[in-house]
């Protein structure tokens, strides 16, 4: 995989920064974030090993010392967002790994996390990915409480607990310019995605942990935070939040539907898996292409296959699962 791209760190907004990641050897896939205040600083999101010398580099060009990092925040521990956690923080002395009560263990002994990349991907393939998951002393990572608060400078962040996504997220809301930090709690929305000024958005209904009526109670709680902006791990700024709301709302709607549909019609395994995915995607093509009135591209087409795939497992998941 190409790993030699230069680092690209873009403001959003006073005191926050965008790290492009390069994940998977695509721009514009997946973020790390960077919050400054008089002097301090916090990482919010790793990715893998690959976006730790970026974020460093990110760091240097704000003209920040490593040591100058107070918190690296996860807001969970899946691996594209958390599977650098443990080799970056080797390289911030005075950071406090920070995360959801239910990943604290994970990330202090990742030998579970390892164990089931390896099972689906295999050793070599876990390697090209995500390099070594490094495990992190317990003495440097501390639990996000619903509601707590952490401050960097003088910036106020609360931390939310919010399901929906997966049971061990969290969502962060800067209050000093009021931008919520997402994760994967407000859908993916990339930027080149768009139908006119409209940015298609999408929820990420990936196993194991996806449920939709947490997830709709998530959305409505981000939007009645009355963000200015809420940035997606994948990928950017989300400004207009309303939109966004409604589009995951109806998103929401008819996956379960296409769930429940192809289930009754007695689909199991992978020929459930493989009937949802021609469902998603035929929702993308209305979605866009109906919409704009030209097919996909092939960079777009390439872009939505693996939300396509990973949601149709996330969606078989749920189903199988809701009936047993």
């Amino acid at each position: 995989m190409e790993r030699s791209k230069e680092t690209i760190i873009n403001p959003v907004t006073d005191g926050i920064f965008v790290v492009e990641t390069y994940y998977l050897d695509r721009e514009h896939y997946a973020a790390c974030y960077l919050l400054v205040d008089n002097g301090e600083a916090a990482v919010i999101e790793t990715n893998t090993n690959y976006a730790v010398p970026r974020i460093l580099d990110g760091l240097d060009q704000l003209g920040l010392t490593p040591e100058a990092v107070k918190y690296v925040i996860l807001t969970h521990i899946h691996l594209d967002h958390a599977g650098g956690a443990g080799e970056l923080m080797t390289k911030l002395p005075n950071a406090q790994l920070v995360l959801h009560p239910r990943g604290k263990r994970h990330m202090i002994d990742p030998t579970k996390l390892i164990e089931s990349v390896k099972e689906v991907y295999g050793e070599a393939k876990y390697k090209e990915l995500y390099g070594d998951i490094l495990p992190i002393a317990k003495d440097r990572v501390q639990t996000a409480e619903d509601g707590s608060s952490l401050f960097v400078g003088s910036r106020e962040l609360e931390m939310y607990h919010m399901a929906g996504h997966a049971k061990h997220h969290i969502t962060i809301l800067d209050k000093t310019t009021a931008t919520v930090f997402s994760g994967d709690n407000f859908g993916i929305g990339y930027p080149q995605m768009k139908v006119g000024k409209t940015r298609l958005v999408f929820p990420s209904t990936s196993p194991t942990q996806f449920e939709p009526e947490e997830a709709l109670k998530t959305y409505k709680r981000i939007a009645e935070l009355k963000p200015t902006r809420v940035l997606l791990t994948h990928y950017g700024a989300l400004e207009d939040v309303e939109s966004s709301y409604v589009q995951l709302k109806n998103w929401i709607h008819f996956c379960t539907a296409a769930a429940q549909k192809r289930y009754a019609e007695g689909l199991r395994e992978q020929e459930l898996v493989d009937a949802l995915k021609k469902d998603i995607w035929g929702q993308f093509q209305k979605e866009i292409s109906g919409a704009r009135g030209t097919p996909l591209s092939d960079a777009e087409t390439e872009l939505l296959e693996i939300d396509t795939d990973i949601n149709a497992q996330g969606l078989a998941y749920y189903i199988h699962k809701l009936n047993t």
